[in-house]
């Protein structure tokens, strides 16, 4: 089989076709680090995600493919040779090999959810100055509050169900990572932070000192949500009450209310897929576009579609026209890459639903 040009075996159930975009992505951000990394590639199955790290990135000097299953082990075994990677392939249990292995990036893509593996992992970095932790979460469901009490149990935190779910659930993940990040007193730097399909993925750097692990804390709070007015906000507390209507809100959270995504680092990348006969790089191209100005506006958006139902409005204008109509308006206002009809604004919800409509 073949992937962006490397041959290796994909097996009868080890292989995802379908988070190849998740791959190429995660590899432009590995080579967008500029010193030389030794990989811990965590779940490794058919090993493609390490192989390609190391065959795509000249700053990658090793990689150590962990992976339990006897069967994925073997497949893997066998793709490392053939693609002469630099490692080794470990078949044992990743949090046992935490424990005794350290490594400056390490890239955590199990089945589910990172976070019964997300401990040992950080861990890891403990006796270091600074590192890299790549995680896939693919529990959506959970983290955007289709299975509520999974969310509390696993995030120990409220999950939004509406139409900012996903860029709620991406900050719950962020915000997971951040609180074992300051247990071993490391802060966090989201390098990028990307919703797609049935994941998220976040890379980020750790950096070492007891400062920057209590600013993590400072970037922690809830996204207050009132679903009659519109109105939204995020907050160090959780709100009863809209200020703006006196109706209940929902809120979510505790999550991470601060920057998603690394203006350079994001910059890095582009140049990168610029140079790689990727299949996925006119989408990735877009992807990484629209990051560049996410974190410019609040931690949440506006969905046009939801908006027109909430204010009884029909025929909304093209989200192009919205936009160029906030910013006559002297608001500020983008698309977003957590949904096709969101637009990021500074405006409030009461001037988006004088503008949206077309009638």
């Amino acid at each position: 089989m073949e992937e962006e040009n490397i041959h290796f075996e994909a097996g009868s159930s080890f292989y995802n076709p379908h988070m190849r975009l998740c791959r190429s992505i995660s590899s432009l951000s590995v080579g967008a680090i500029e010193h030389p990394l030794e990989i811990c590639d965590g779940f490794s199955s058919t090993g493609i995600r390490g192989i390609r790290y190391a065959k795509e990135n000249p700053n990658v000097s090793r990689v150590s493919f962990v992976e339990f299953d006897n069967s994925a082990a073997e497949l893997c075994r066998k793709n490392i040779e053939s693609n002469s990677v630099p490692g080794e392939l470990f078949e044992e249990e990743f949090n046992h090999h935490m424990m005794g292995h350290s490594y400056n990036l390490v890239e955590l893509d199990p089945f589910g959810s990172p976070v019964p593996y997300s401990y040992f992992a950080m861990r890891s970095f403990r006796r270091m100055k600074e590192g890299y932790v790549s995680a896939t979460a693919t529990d959506t469901a959970v983290l955007c509050g289709a299975h509520y009490a999974a969310c509390q149990k696993y995030y120990h935190s409220r999950p939004l169900h509406n139409e900012i779910c996903h860029e709620a659930g991406a900050r719950i993940l962020l915000r997971h990572f951040a609180n074992l990040a300051s247990e071993f007193d490391f802060g966090i730097i989201p390098l990028f932070t990307l919703s797609h399909r049935h994941f998220f993925k976040i890379f980020m750097r750790l950096e070492k000192g007891a400062d920057k692990a209590v600013h993590n804390e400072k970037e922690i709070g809830f996204i207050n949500f009132c679903g009659k007015c519109g109105w939204r906000q995020g907050n160090p507390i959780p709100l009863a009450k809209c200020p703006k209507c006196k109706s209940e809100t929902e809120y979510g959270g505790p999550l991470w209310l601060g920057k998603l995504h690394s203006k350079e680092h994001i910059k890095k990348m582009g140049k990168l897929n610029e140079n790689r006969n990727y299949k996925d790089k006119t989408e990735i191209e877009k992807l990484l576009s629209l990051m560049q100005n996410e974190d410019e506006f609040p931690p949440y958006f506006f969905d046009v579609h939801r908006s027109c139902k909430r204010f009884g409005l029909h025929n909304p204008k093209p989200i192009e026209e919205i936009i160029a109509a906030l910013k006559k308006k002297k608001y500020s206002a983008a698309r977003t890459h957590f949904s096709p009809t969101g637009i990021k604004t500074s405006a409030p919800p009461s001037v988006l639903k004088k503008l949206i409509s077309s009638k």
